[in-house]
């Protein structure tokens, strides 16, 4: 089985990675620190955004562990009222998840570099 980093270590990680880069990150909400699923709000600060969830997933071609991003909604970017109630929602399904907001005008996702 292969080692799996607590869900606080990878938030630790990604915020020092975001604030190098001068760009604002906030823990909007804490979950299970050791497991909790994470999701990622990136507000693009022209009234839109995007939200993404952290998934660990597993190929049975390669036999191995990969994390990807899967966006919660079809559009390229959301309006950030309507954002703001798909997070609501995830976090009426699990209270034990994460919710992490990136200010970025690119619309970085710094979890992708962990």
């Amino acid at each position: 089985m292969e080692d799996i980093l607590k869900s606080e270590l990878i938030i630790k990680s990604v915020t020092r990675i975001a604030q190098r880069e001068g760009v604002p990150i906030f823990i909007l909400k804490k979950g299970d620190f050791d497991s909790g699923i994470i999701l990622i709000k990136i507000d693009l600060l022209n009234g839109k955004g995007r939200l993404l969830r952290r998934n660990l997933s597993y190929s049975l071609d390669k036999d191995m562990s990969f994390v990807e991003f899967i966006k919660l909604h079809d559009s390229t970017e959301l309006v950030y009222s309507d954002l703001n109630k798909l997070v609501e929602n995830e976090v009426r399904i699990d209270p034990d998840i994460w919710v992490v907001e990136i200010e970025d005008k690119k619309g970085r996702n710094f979890f992708e570099y962990t």
